[in-house]
């Protein structure tokens, strides 16, 4: 969404542009407005057009809204303000300074009020954070007017690395906030403290390669946007990476988001970004709609228990996709749990609840060691993906005949490797070895609107 125009009672909140270089100089170039903020004293007015030059290219993109603070009496610019995303924590922060004759007249005050309500009302943000420095408390009451509450003692940095402030941090929570799926729920503490998903996909070979194989086939060469949702530590998002494509990788664990960072520097790649956030409220973080070519889908749908939480996921995952782009989205099969016993033949229990799961995909953390989940047939797997209106192009199982075989998988030479990949990619489509397989891969297509 483009940065908007905002009203209050003494002013207007516009979008900035080179233009406004002289007025933004007045306080940009003032030692006093910048000496408890993060960037340094613009030395000169050519420093300031630089950084303008630079807020306008950012203005059609949906992780920062920088506003010119407008007297409306005069339209003079007498500050500045807004909201960037903060990839790092995965969470919108909100700055602002003021030219110094216009302290103490609550214009700050005024200003960040209609930045909240911005926020809320039409971006829908429901947590925003903010800092300021412990010897500038004038800062500290304009947030606490504004509702934002005192969260820890903290610290940061001038961008030039010429101080650095003991500092007071705050969170904002909009009044009308539901309850946060986002919040270190359940699944995301097992990701973040029991489970080593890198590794997972290392061990687990037969899924990992007979899914590259699938992207490389249906993913246009060239360099194309993508998305990857609820992508763990990024092994998928690397790979795509390597190919040449722009990846925005996405997870609710904290640790598979650093992770994926780590992974990606040793690579020596780059991901176009990484944002710790939840699959069920992706429009806190991407609000442009139709811009990416691809999404992967490849963990929401079988960590969530309802229904109507996986259509929730789905449609936010349309909501980016552009018309006629492409849908990769994983399933864990209900026949999955019997899979894993049989891979050792161990000993099951109770056979009636196991064959359960092929009646009632649910699956409980206290029922065994793995986290909350949703095991589904591949009937209701199609049905869910038809219902949001795609069309499907490969329904696969990922594992087939090398299903519970890794322990003699690794055992063998690469070359023989390849071979029986090669022959499980081949029978990944065959419906007589459905049950064969602990995970499901549909791949679909968005429909192009009728334009007629």
């Amino acid at each position: 969404m483009k940065t908007p125009v905002l009203e209050t009672e003494r002013l207007f909140l516009t979008p900035l542009y080179e233009a406004d270089a002289n007025g933004v100089f007045g306080w940009a170039g003032d030692e006093e407005v910048s000496r408890f903020m993060r960037y340094a004293r613009h030395r000169d007015i050519e420093e300031t057009r630089k950084w303008l030059k630079e807020e306008e290219a950012l203005q059609e993109r949906d992780t920062s809204y920088n506003f010119g603070f407008r007297l409306r009496q005069t339209k003079e610019l007498v500050g500045s303000g807004g909201l960037m995303f903060n990839q790092e924590q995965g969470v919108w922060e909100l700055g602002y300074n003021l030219r110094r004759d216009c302290w103490n007249c609550g214009y700050a005050t005024e200003a960040v009020g209609a930045v909240l309500s911005f926020a809320e009302h039409t971006l829908h943000i429901h947590r925003i954070i903010a800092d300021h420095a412990k010897e500038n408390p004038a800062s500290g009451r304009v947030l606490e007017k504004n509702g934002f509450v005192y969260v820890k003692d903290g610290s940061y940095k001038k961008r030039d690395g010429s101080r650095t402030f003991e500092s007071r941090e705050y969170l904002w929570k909009s009044q009308d906030q539901e309850k946060d799926p986002a919040a270190r729920n359940e699944v995301e503490r097992y990701y973040d403290e029991e489970y080593e998903e890198w590794d997972r996909l290392a061990w687990h070979k037969t899924e990992f390669e007979v899914t590259k194989r699938y992207m490389r086939e249906f993913i246009s060469e060239g360099t194309q946007k993508i998305l990857d949702i609820g992508g763990g530590p990024g092994r998928y998002a690397i790979f795509l990476a390597q190919q040449g494509h722009e990846v925005t990788l996405l997870d609710l664990s904290g640790k598979n988001i650093r992770q994926a960072l780590e992974k990606a520097e040793e690579a020596g790649v780059k991901l176009d970004s990484c944002i710790h956030g939840d699959a069920l409220r992706l429009s806190e973080y991407l609000y442009k709609e139709e811009q990416f070519d691809v999404v992967l889908l490849m963990g929401p749908l079988y960590h969530l228990l309802r229904r109507e939480d996986r259509e929730k996921a789905l449609w936010e995952a349309l909501r980016v996709l552009k018309p006629g782009g492409l849908i990769f989205a994983s399933f864990i099969s209900d026949y999955a749990p019997i899979q894993d016993f049989a891979s050792g033949l161990y000993d099951f229990g109770d056979a009636d609840r196991l064959l359960s799961y092929l009646e009632d995909g649910r699956n409980r953390k206290e029922e065994g060691d793995f986290t909350t989940a949703y095991f589904t047939s591949k009937k209701e797997a199609e049905e869910l993906m038809a219902q949001a209106g795609l069309t499907q192009l490969v329904f696969a199982g990922v594992e087939n005949i090398l299903c519970g075989r890794e322990n003699i998988l690794h055992g063998l030479s690469e070359e023989l490797q390849e071979k029986w990949m090669d022959l499980a990619f081949r029978l990944s489509c065959d419906q007589n070895l459905i049950g064969m397989n602990e995970h499901f891969l549909y791949i679909g297509r968005k429909p192009v609107a009728d334009r007629g």
